[in-house]
């Protein structure tokens, strides 16, 4: 029988799961999250209020400073950049237990719809965060666990390795904060593993290096005030109170994230580590310091705010490797049992949910609330997909009464879009004012429109006499048209706009203009 060639099979895997997330990301309108991070390259800064750098330059880099910027070419980013991650999983694989656990391990890694598709389809700091701590851990493992202990040149390789780890550290940090939490993994398994580590000169230096790429952080933070780092020192107070719905997220969210099959294969091996240990002690040791701590210090802040959630996701990731080297060891005993097809049932739940998802997002398919009740009835309140479904046609739509209402002197040629929220003003900037040349503006504390604060102040502020769209969703659960008859002349109701799927309205979007700005809201 034919020996299977591992390598040529990642390739394959990585050919295949290409192949379906760019038919995903051509698919696919953008969410708001997405519009929102593309407003980083478009207005590029050192940092952000809310986020780190990284994924702004990152678009830039793959759409030659947005030259092209259809969702695809914005998305390309993630796309390239999960596919060198599952080949850095194999890597990473390879060297904990061959390639059978490097191909087992981009296996697993592949079928999870965090690091498949929200860091390897969707534009958003997951994707550059994902590459870069892929990178990070793989050269932790090179530079903590030495290939032989007698080579001076094995030794020098590992010092290296470990000063590169500081390099791609802080570069995840530069994607998002919550990186930093791999040198807690480095701390913990120092401090219980493997002491020495605390006499090495280059993990101090890798740690300073690693801070060094949150110069541009410190630089913006300082021009503003420091209220970037203000904001987010927030996150992690505790003030708030225990939040047993946030901590709940924290726990399923991961669990579905993660493929719910991916973490019962992640358990059982974990749980017959102690029958029988499948790999060398120093590498658990490692893993499950990179691994547990991280989960455990996510799901405890989470339990105080929602932000913490999806770091979770990254303690993850290093127990796909413990799970490759199982399912190698089971393999090789010819042990081919429920783990084992267990991965079979993986790959094929997930390309189940993806093809059943996208089927839903055109046709509706698993909606209940298809029927219009009332004329005030919230139609798409609970439906997430609308999020990304139905904003080209709004476009058009939005566009034909902007152009006879300009025509009739309805509303002047300047108004522009006013939105209240910073995900909101994003995708109503991507979808209906750049096609149809005007721009967004919003209006709120820093909190509620973050980056849309400097955008516009940049765009000349809000001012006196100024007229403006506002576009109300059937999905929202607050209206501004209260505050627009409160700081407008008048308000008027220009539109309302059914979106359908399969010819049955899914959202209704109710078009207002705001004529004349009287006075300024406080803010």
């Amino acid at each position: 029988m034919k020996k299977f060639n591992y390598t040529k099979g990642v390739l394959f895997l990585i050919l295949i799961s290409t192949i379906i997330r760019v038919v995903l990301a051509l698919t696919l309108e953008l969410g708001q999250e997405e519009a929102y991070y593309w407003t980083f390259a478009l207005y590029p800064e050192l940092s952000n209020f809310d986020q780190p750098p990284m994924i702004g330059w990152f678009i830039q880099l793959f759409t030659n400073n947005l030259y092209f910027n259809g969702e695809f070419f914005l998305r390309l980013a993630s796309i390239i950049s999960g596919s060198a991650s599952l080949w850095i999983v194999f890597i990473i694989g390879r060297r904990v237990k061959g390639e059978s656990a490097g191909f087992y391990s981009a296996l697993l890694f592949s079928s999870s719809f965090y690091l498949t598709v929200i860091s390897g389809v969707l534009i958003l700091p997951e994707a550059p965060q994902t590459l870069f701590y892929l990178l990070s851990l793989y050269f932790l493992i090179e530079g903590i666990i030495q290939r032989d202990q007698n080579c001076e040149e094995s030794r020098f390789i590992c010092r290296v390795a470990l000063i590169m780890a500081g390099v791609f550290i802080g570069m995840a940090m530069l994607s998002k904060f919550s990186s930093i939490l791999l040198w807690l993994g480095v701390f913990i398994y120092a401090l219980f593993y493997n002491r020495s580590l605390f006499k090495k000169g280059e993990l101090y230096l890798s740690f300073f290096i690693s801070l060094l790429f949150l110069i541009p952080v410190y630089i913006w933070n300082f021009r503003n005030s420091f209220i970037g780092i203000d904001y987010l020192s927030g996150l992690t107070h505790l003030s708030q109170g225990f939040s047993l719905k946030t901590f709940l997220q924290a726990l399923y969210i991961p669990f579905l994230l993660n493929n719910p099959i991916n973490i019962f294969i992640i358990l059982v091996s974990l749980n017959y580590y102690r029958i029988k240990h499948y790999i060398t002690d120093s590498y658990i040791s490692l893993l499950l310091s990179l691994s547990i701590p991280v989960i455990l210090v996510s799901i405890v802040f989470s339990a105080f705010s929602e932000s913490f959630i999806y770091a979770i996701s990254l303690g993850v990731s290093p127990l796909i490797f413990l799970a490759g080297a199982y399912i190698t060891t089971l393999v090789s005993e010819r042990a081919r049992g429920v783990l084992t097809q267990s991965l079979k049932y993986s790959v094929f739940f997930f390309l189940l949910v993806i093809i059943l998802g996208t089927v839903h997002i055109y046709t509706g398919l698993f909606n209940t609330s298809f029927l219009l009740k009332n004329p005030d009835h919230k139609i798409g309140y609970n439906d997430i997909t609308i999020d990304r479904f139905g904003w080209r046609r709004l476009s058009q739509e939005f566009g034909k009464i902007r152009e006879l209402d300009i025509a009739m002197g309805k509303i002047s040629e300047r108004s522009y879009i006013l939105e209240f929220d910073h995900k909101a003003a994003a995708q109503s900037d991507y979808y209906l004012a750049r096609p149809n040349k005007t721009i967004v503006k919003g209006i709120g504390s820093v909190e509620q429109i973050r980056k849309y604060a400097w955008i516009t102040k940049k765009l000349g502020g809000i001012k006196i006499g100024e007229s403006a769209y506002y576009i109300e969703s059937s999905r929202g659960n607050n209206s501004a048209v209260e505050f627009g008859e409160k700081h407008f002349e008048r308000v008027e109701k220009a539109s309302v706009i059914y979106i359908k799927r399969m010819n049955k309205p899914v959202v209704r979007y109710s078009i207002y203009r705001f004529i004349n700005l009287k006075e300024l809201p406080v803010s």
